[in-house]
């Protein structure tokens, strides 16, 4: 754990604010971190960018960006979960909201040159946009609501953001999926396969 300076926190639009933290860590697409305020909460949350040092997280609730408010600087736990190995050619595919949790392994991609497309439903995105889930990928990663998983690609890496996670490390079992998976540890990006039959 590591203490974050707190650089901004605007209003992107009605329902989504974006928070910028000054923090050096070495995080990876798929690493996640987990916000710590002593005594209060320990708040898991997907990493929307990293670069130059900036870490840029997408949050919704209201109540968390009152908390953060009061801040100076922000205990961080993390790198968190398991980085997911991106190809040349990723195709991310996101709904609404949840399109978000694939901005930062989109932009890590892009900054290495890598072929970028976005099937993107109720969703703006910096990326070229397709119409459709097909052609030849080498990593596809998605954010869905967990009714519409069974639909993606079985290769697809899919956002589990339907979990409660606690502790982060594995120990609790709070995240467990299919008495098989824990988030924390093997994700939060799962193989679309491993989670539906």
């Amino acid at each position: 754990m590591k203490y974050a300076k707190l650089l901004s926190i605007s209003k992107i639009n009605s329902e989504i604010f974006e928070v910028k933290l000054d923090i050096r860590m070495n995080l990876l697409p798929g690493h996640f971190i987990s916000i710590i305020f002593p005594s209060i909460s320990e708040i898991p949350l997907g990493v929307g960018d990293y670069h130059n040092n900036i870490l840029s997280l997408y949050i919704e609730s209201e109540k968390i960006i009152k908390l953060l408010k009061e801040k100076n600087e922000i205990l961080v736990k993390g790198p968190l979960g398991k980085p997911i190995k991106l190809g040349d050619k990723i195709l991310g595919i996101g709904k609404g909201k949840l399109y978000y949790d694939l901005i930062y392994p989109l932009r890590y991609a892009s900054r290495q040159g890598k072929k970028i497309s976005v099937f993107c439903e109720d969703c703006n995105t910096e990326f070229e946009k397709v119409n459709e889930i097909t052609g030849d990928w080498d990593t596809i990663i998605s954010s869905v609501p967990k009714e519409e998983i069974s639909n993606l690609p079985k290769n697809a890496y899919v956002y589990v953001r339907w979990v409660k996670m606690n502790c982060s490390l594995g120990v609790c079992g709070v995240c467990n999926i299919n008495n098989k998976i824990l988030p924390c540890i093997e994700g939060p990006f799962i193989k679309v396969k491993e989670l539906v039959d």
